[in-house]
């Protein structure tokens, strides 16, 4: 498939290590929430829930910070924001398992990224935390599950960081070619 048929702004996003603590606007981060409010989910469940904090709150931004594996405090430190995701996980109508509660979640933080990379916000996901001090922070039921941290902001030089971390922002990690993922009639069977 030739790469001008997918959009830039897909083919721009990656996640960056060198973040600047320059202030994102109120309404740029409002919007990227309500762009993720408008991912599809089942039954119109929208189970997915963020909670963030900005490096303005230094003790909840430090808390934010806690949360995560010492290998993501050093480059994470110098975001705008921290922004933890979280998927109910049974449903609000009938109080069932809803299975697809991380599948949704995960539609909803693409459309939140995409729409950060229209403003120039970089995301870097991270599943590197603990669930468990999530969990305690915040009071979470079984019903609700930690999903990932995110740190938000503009790009940054990198001055702060190491060269090997600086390294890995200067190298842009390959995409898979499409007829490695994507079948046709049967299993790995290439589709293009």
């Amino acid at each position: 498939m030739k790469k001008e048929l997918v959009l830039e702004i897909i083919q721009g996003r990656w996640s960056p290590y060198a973040f600047s603590q320059q202030p994102v606007k109120e309404f740029k981060i409002k919007a990227m929430f309500e762009a993720a409010g408008h991912a599809p989910s089942c039954f119109n469940e929208q189970p997915w829930m963020f909670v963030y904090t900005t490096c303005e709150d230094e003790a909840v931004f430090n808390d934010y910070l806690g949360f995560l594996a010492d290998s993501n405090q050093i480059w994470a430190k110098n975001s705008w924001a921290l922004i933890i995701t979280l998927a109910r996980t049974k449903f609000m109508h009938n109080g069932k398992p809803n299975r697809f509660a991380l599948y949704d979640t995960g539609m909803a933080v693409a459309n939140l990224s995409l729409q950060a990379m229209a403003f120039d916000i970089y995301i870097h996901q991270m599943g590197g935390f603990s669930v468990e001090k999530v969990r305690e922070y915040f009071r979470l039921g079984d019903d609700v599950e930690p999903v990932s941290v995110m740190a938000a902001g503009f790009l940054g030089d990198g001055r702060e960081l190491s060269p090997e971390i600086l390294r890995k922002d200067e190298y842009r990690r390959p995409r898979k070619s499409v007829n490695d993922y994507t079948f046709k009639d049967k299993l790995y069977n290439p589709a293009f």
